[in-house]
């Protein structure tokens, strides 16, 4: 059925027109009834009818004005004007607004059943166009799709051909762009509609290609190829205007000049989406990337690659113990490299930093209680490492929070360094502890470090360190610890050669000195 709104400001014609006209037989229900146009503005919101009969002279809101409003705010209504004698110049104004039909009162019931059947005639004329241009999408969208996903070698190109041709697809150049939504997988499909929405006006609307969606992408098949960077950066402006505040990134396949290569655009614009993570922030990606994981050379051993990675560990730990930022970013940037070189894909990497950052903080923060405010920073921070889109955001943010995180950062000297490097020691005795490292650190050569160490302390850095660590050894002993225990604790990894250093600064054995 066909629904009709009836305005008049006049009861009687309101009731008349509602019993009188045989609406059913003609394929019409009224479903509501108006006396000016303001109420009849609510009313035609509520309702959503197919057609609206009017009258031209009303209070409040008359019948032109009622008309204007409802075009100019996009309403596609059906109108029949019903005026007096008196109006007739004035309803002439009606037919710049379209309107199906003018009707003098009193109405005739013949002459206005007449009416209403044309208007019932083109109301089913229009809404069967309208149901074969969605066909006509349908059909191009599947003819589109196949000629997008097509990836059987054995498929005869004229078969194609002849798809393209079908589909009005049948083009001098191709090439595909994709728009990956960066939102939660189960809003990425409806996400990929939207965007689709509102690129649509600008691509098919200009006559640049076509837009389709295949999921989780919004796929746009662009008719001529992108040549130049003032026409890559246009595009990827309308794609973020359309896209809104949706975080994406965009890709193109490269052009072709087959229909049977177009599927090898779509997948060449996936792999560089897939890639998006190592690749340079807002701008449309390449299909040639300067660096993909799958070029990497070979990987490490898993216990090499463990040694790599607690040497990094180590390395960034005594930099920000120490107060150094200025190699903490360098430290980062190589850790990166390393874990590309291993061929590690986005997720690995993000793992990777996760393992990393987590260690450093642990070892940061060991030996004194951090707030509750503080641990949910930290926490913000590890689960954010998954939220990056890019590499540099993560190296960026795991530098700044790390630094804000260490204890006396700020370096204040060489006397302030030594201290540091003294502390360091007592703290750290019972690991690998080199001067090598740590004139890396402190960015002095290990000679100039050694003669400033001998210089302060009297004594050579290797002696110090053995001091402290026979030190520590005596306490344990006393403790009731068994020799090789203690002399894995407090750094030696040989228990002879923990006999020898112990007798050497001691004048007697670890047993000995337990039991004299």
């Amino acid at each position: 059925m066909i629904k009709v709104v009836i305005v008049d400001d006049e009861p009687k014609l309101r009731q008349g027109l509602q019993t009188l006209i045989p609406w059913e037989s003609l394929g019409f229900t009224v479903t509501a009834t108006a006396a000016n146009g303001k109420e009849a503005l609510e009313v035609i919101q509520e309702k959503s009818p197919d057609v609206v009969i009017v009258d031209i002279r009303m209070p409040v809101m008359d019948g032109l004005q009622l008309i204007e409003h409802l075009r100019s705010d996009g309403h596609h209504l059906h109108f029949m004007i019903l005026s007096g004698y008196a109006d007739f110049e004035y309803a002439k104004q009606a037919i710049k607004y379209g309107v199906c039909g003018y009707l003098l009162k009193p109405v005739d019931i013949g002459e206005m059943s007449a009416s209403l059947k044309q208007i019932r005639e083109r109301i089913e004329e229009e809404r069967l166009q309208r149901e074969w241009r969605k066909k006509e999408v349908i059909n191009r969208d599947l003819y589109l799709h196949s000629l997008l996903v097509s990836q059987e070698k054995t498929e005869d190109p004229t078969k194609l051909r002849s798809k393209a041709i079908e589909a009005d697809l049948l083009w001098p150049h191709y090439e595909v762009v994709i728009v990956y939504p960066r939102v939660s997988e189960v809003d990425r499909s409806d996400v990929a509609y939207q965007l689709s929405n509102g690129l649509k006006a600008t691509i098919e609307g200009q006559m640049m290609g076509l837009v389709t969606v295949i999921p989780p992408y919004t796929v746009l098949l662009l008719n001529e190829p992108l040549r130049g960077r003032q026409r890559r950066e246009t595009l990827y402006n309308e794609i973020r205007n359309a896209a809104d505040k949706v975080r994406f990134a965009a890709a193109t396949g490269g052009g072709v000049t087959a229909p049977e290569d177009i599927c090898k655009s779509f997948l060449k614009a996936q792999e560089a989406v897939k890639r998006s993570f190592f690749s340079e922030k807002n701008r449309l990606l390449d299909p040639y990337p300067f660096f993909s994981p799958s070029l990497a050379s070979p990987g490490l051993s898993v216990d090499k690659a463990e040694e790599t990675m607690e040497e990094f560990i180590f390395r960034l730990y005594y930099s920000l113990e120490v107060g150094n930022q200025n190699v903490i970013l360098p430290l980062l940037n190589e850790v990166a490299a390393f874990f590309l070189q291993q061929g590690q894909d986005e997720k690995s990497i993000k793992e990777s930093f996760f393992f990393l950052s987590n260690a450093i903080i642990h070892k940061l923060t060991a030996g004194f209680c951090i707030e509750l405010k503080e641990t949910e920073e930290v926490s913000r921070f590890l689960n954010g490492i998954y939220q990056h889109d890019h590499l540099d955001d993560l190296l960026e943010e795991t530098y700044r929070f790390l630094l804000a995180l260490a204890k006396d950062s700020e370096p204040r000297g060489k006397e302030q360094e030594f201290k540091k490097m003294i502390d360091f020691i007592h703290k750290h005795y019972a690991d690998n502890l080199r001067l090598e490292a740590l004139a890396g650190l402190l960015n002095y050569s290990t000679a100039y470090l050694g003669q400033l160490f001998k210089n302060k302390t009297g004594e050579y850095f290797n002696t110090y360190l053995d001091r402290v660590r026979i030190h520590k050894a005596k306490e344990l002993l006393d403790q009731g610890m068994k020799v090789y225990e203690v002399a894995e604790s407090v750094g030696y990894t040989s228990v002879n050669y923990f006999y020898s250093k112990f007798k050497r600064y001691e004048g007697c054995s670890p047993s000995e000195y337990r039991n004299p």
